[in-house]
């Protein structure tokens, strides 16, 4: 079905955009995880693309859009992120986003890092997989591989201890979750900016935990689709799903916002949620 669509869903998209640009200062946060196999080869392809039509931004770039310090330029350039912090992410920095300069956020969780293999790979199959597929050995990167990214100039971002959905935990877990694996990864790495909430939809965020979130970090990304600027909640950052397997028109059309307005009362939820933390004077 998307292999019919997707050509024509991306030229009426185009079509639109003619007459509606995005707005100015605005950027969209494409969201992967474990790029390897079969995933590769289109990755690469995407990256190259958004670099040849220089649409690519560093986390300190996108920082700058979300304060203000850049409300014109570009319309819609792309920061990239990675969640669960897969060791074939680091491949992916050290050679596809190596080649064009590009540098991303890469989420990890120090929980799952610490376990020994045979541990990681069952963790990983329940926690990061939610049990819908059987341990299959692979792992996570440690704590060299997150220093090495670092010194390359990406940025790492907290993704909780154990990648639990955080909508289902008691606010003592919450806090373990998010404050317990932020102290870890700053008392490692530095200071940490970022977080981004397991599993991504609306579902899996509750008000408690975006406001626990908020006493750790500057900023939240969701996996809620849309475009982010200096008007966006810094606790309700939207980004895209970019679904690698799927036909590149499709894959195109996610990058650039075709699919924004089927997300239209998920952004509304999350951004409702976000405002309740600054009423309740917890951000």
């Amino acid at each position: 079905m998307r292999a019919r669509l997707a050509p024509l869903l991306w030229a009426a998209h185009r079509l639109v955009r003619t007459v509606i640009p995005a707005p100015a200062g605005s950027f969209r946060i494409l969201l992967f995880h474990d790029v390897a196999g079969d995933d590769v080869a289109p990755f690469a392809a995407l990256v190259a693309e958004l670099a040849r039509r220089k649409r690519l931004i560093s986390p300190t770039e996108a920082e700058d859009r979300l304060s203000g310090g850049i409300w014109n330029g570009e319309r819609s350039p792309c920061l990239l992120s990675f969640d669960d912090g897969f060791a074939s992410n680091r491949d992916t920095a050290d050679t596809i986003l190596a080649k064009h300069g590009a540098k991303a956020l890469f989420f990890v969780c120090p929980g799952l890092m610490a376990l020994d293999p045979d541990s990681q790979s069952r963790a990983i199959a329940a926690n990061i997989h939610d049990g819908k597929r059987p341990p299959d050995g692979r792992r996570l990167m440690d704590w060299r591989d997150l220093e090495h990214l670092l010194a390359q100039g990406h940025a790492i971002g907290n993704h909780t201890m154990d990648h639990l959905r955080l909508s289902r935990l008691s606010a003592d877990q919450q806090s373990e979750q998010v404050g317990k694996a932020a102290a870890i990864l700053t008392r490692r790495l530095g200071p940490v900016d970022w977080f981004a909430y397991t599993f991504g939809d609306i579902g899996s965020i509750n008000a408690a935990a975006l406001a626990e979130i908020g006493r750790h970090h500057r900023y939240c990304r969701s996996g809620v689709r849309g475009a982010n600027d200096r008007h966006t909640h810094p606790l309700a950052l939207r980004a895209d799903h970019v679904d690698l397997p799927a036909p590149p028109a499709w894959r195109r059309l996610a990058a650039d916002g075709g699919l924004d307005l089927l997300y239209h009362r998920q952004r509304a939820a999350l951004d409702d949620m976000a405002q309740g933390t600054r009423r309740n004077g917890s951000f």
